[in-house]
C-alpha cells in the first residue's frame, strides 16, 4: 500500500512539474510571428488568422484582454493595429465634409474638432456608431474614420490600448481621453471622448443622452476619473 501511494505521489509530482513548465516557462518562450520558422503557406495562414482577429476587434466581435493577461499573440495583434492606424485608409463611401467654409489647408486635428462639433446634440444610443446616433466609442470611431481615415477598435477598452500614451498635462487637440466613470472606481476604461482645447472635451454622454462638450474644470468629476489619453493622429496644436 505504501509503495502504491509513493508511486501515485510521484506521478502527481511529475504532472505538477509539467503544468508549471507550460504555464511559466514554455509560455515565455513562445516566439513571435516574425521569428517562427514557418513555410510560406503557414505564414500566410497565420497572417490571415491575425487579420481576422483584428477585424473582430475593430467590429467589437471580440476584445483584447487586460494588459496583464496579454499573450504573444495579443501583442502581435496590438502592434499591428497600432501600425495600421498610422497609415490612413482611403475612404470609399464616406469622407470628411463640412457645411461650414474652411480653409483649403487644414490640419487633421482641426478637422477632427470641426467634424466632432458638427455632431453636437446628436442622440446618445448604446451600441450606435452614427451617423446621427452614437455611444461614446461609436462617436470617437466615426470621427477618426471620417476625418483622418483611420480605423480604431470599436469599444473604448480597446481604443485605450492603441496610439501614443498621453498624460493629462500633455493633452492636445484631437487626443482621445479615457475615463472610469463607474461608482466603484477600479481604473478600468468605460468611457471615451476627444480632447479639444482649454480643458474641454467632446463626447457622447449617456447621462445627457446626447453629444456634448464638457470642461474638466467645471466638471471636476471627469478630471478625478481621467485615466489617460491616446494620440492616433499627428498633433501640431
Amino acid at each position: 500500500m505504501n509503495r502504491l501511494i509513493s508511486v501515485l505521489l510521484s506521478v502527481l509530482f511529475i504532472q505538477l512539474l509539467i503544468v508549471c513548465y507550460v504555464q511559466f516557462i514554455y509560455k515565455e518562450e513562445l516566439p513571435t510571428l516574425k521569428n517562427l520558422p514557418l513555410s510560406q503557406e503557414q505564414t500566410i495562414e497565420l497572417n490571415i488568422l491575425v487579420n481576422n482577429s483584428i477585424e473582430e476587434i475593430l467590429k467589437a466581435a471580440k476584445e483584447l484582454p487586460q494588459s496583464d493577461q496579454y499573450t504573444t499573440w495579443d501583442n502581435e495583434m496590438l502592434a499591428k493595429i497600432s501600425r495600421e492606424i498610422q497609415q490612413p485608409i482611403a475612404p470609399k463611401e464616406k469622407v470628411y465634409t463640412s457645411n461650414k467654409k474652411v480653409p483649403k489647408k487644414i490640419s487633421t486635428t482641426l478637422k477632427v474638432e470641426k467634424y466632432a462639433k458638427e455632431k453636437l446634440g446628436k442622440q446618445y444610443v448604446w451600441g450606435a456608431t452614427g451617423p446621427n446616433k452614437f455611444d461614446c466609442s461609436g462617436f470617437t470611431k466615426e470621427v477618426f474614420r471620417c476625418t483622418a481615415g483611420i480605423n480604431i477598435p470599436r469599444v473604448s477598452r480597446d481604443q485605450a490600448k492603441v496610439g501614443k500614451y498621453i498624460k493629462y498635462k500633455d493633452l492636445k487637440r484631437g487626443d482621445m481621453v479615457f475615463f472610469d466613470t463607474e461608482k466603484k472606481f477600479t481604473k478600468k476604461v468605460n468611457h471615451v471622448g476627444i480632447y479639444l482645447s482649454n480643458n474641454n472635451f467632446i463626447h457622447a454622454s449617456s447621462a445627457k443622452k446626447k453629444v456634448i462638450i464638457t470642461n474638466f474644470n467645471k466638471k471636476p468629476f471627469y478630471k478625478k476619473r481621467f485615466l489617460w489619453g491616446r494620440r492616433v493622429v499627428k498633433n501640431k496644436s
